[in-house]
C-alpha cells in the first residue's frame, strides 16, 4: 500500500472534512467520520504508526550494525555513509560497497561481516528496515537542514550512542513546527552567528 497517507490525502481526507462540514456537529461526529474514512482507505493502526508517529520504534535489522561503534567510538562522520544528506532530500542508505571499503580488511571473520560480504558477493543490497518513516505529502529535505548546520541528533536523537537505531522523536507535525519556531526565536550556539528563519508556512513542508 502507498504511504500517501494511505490514500487519505487523495479523497478519504477530503471526504472526512466534507462530512464534518455538512453535518455541522461536534467532535463525536467528526471522530466517527474520520474513523470511517480511515477504514475505507484500508488503513489500520500499524500503518498509521508507520507514518512517523511511532516514537521508540526499533525494528530488527538483517545485520547488527552499531551506530554507537561507528559514529560514537570511531567518530566516523555521518556523511561518509549517508552521503546524500548535503545534496538531496534523502540522506540515503549506503550501498554495500561503502561498507566494504573498510570491511574487506577489517573484522572479516565476524559473523555479521560475513553476512555483509555475502550480499556484496551477490551484488544485492542489504534489506535494511526503514526506521524513520514520513508520509509522502511531507516534503522533508535533508540538504536544507544539514547545510544550515542542523545536527543529525536534532531529529534522530543521540544516534552516536545507539547500538540499535530507534526513532527517538515523534516526527509529528507539531514537533517539527515547534522546532522551527525555536530555531527562529533562538538558534543553537553553533548557528548563532547567522539569522535562521525556519518557516512555519504550510507550503514549506507540504508542497
Amino acid at each position: 500500500m502507498s504511504r500517501s497517507l494511505i490514500s487519505l490525502s487523495r479523497g478519504g481526507w477530503a471526504s472526512a472534512r466534507a462530512g464534518v462540514a455538512l453535518s455541522g456537529r461536534s467532535a463525536p461526529v467528526a471522530a466517527c467520520v474520520l474513523a470511517l474514512a480511515v477504514v475505507a482507505a484500508g488503513c489500520d493502526y500499524a500503518e498509521v504508526n508507520a507514518l512517523g508517529l511511532h516514537k521508540n520504534y526499533k525494528p530488527v535489522q538483517p545485520i547488527s550494525y552499531s551506530h554507537k561503534l561507528h559514529a560514537g567510538d570511531l567518530r566516523i562522520d555521518c556523511k561518509y555513509c549517508h552521503f546524500g544528506a548535503e545534496t538531496s532530500k534523502a540522506a540515503g542508505i549506503p550501498p554495500v560497497s561503502v561498507c566494504m571499503n573498510c570491511h574487506k580488511k577489517i573484522k572479516t571473520s565476524s559473523p555479521q561481516i560475513e553476512k555483509l560480504a555475502e550480499f556484496y558477493r551477490k551484488g544485492e543490497p542489504v534489506p535494511w528496515v526503514k526506521v524513520h518513516n514520513l508520509p509522502d505529502y511531507v516534503a522533508f529535505d535533508h540538504s536544507r537542514h544539514v547545510n544550515k548546520g542542523v545536527a543529525c541528533q536534532t531529529c534522530h536523537g543521540p544516534i552516536q550512542d545507539m547500538a540499535e537505531v530507534k526513532q527517538q522523536n515523534t516526527l509529528a507535525m507539531g514537533w517539527c513546527v515547534n522546532c522551527h519556531r525555536d530555531y527562529t526565536k533562538s538558534a543553537p550556539a553553533n548557528l548563532s552567528q547567522s539569522h535562521i528563519f525556519a518557516t512555519t508556512d504550510c507550503s514549506g513542508c507540504h508542497q
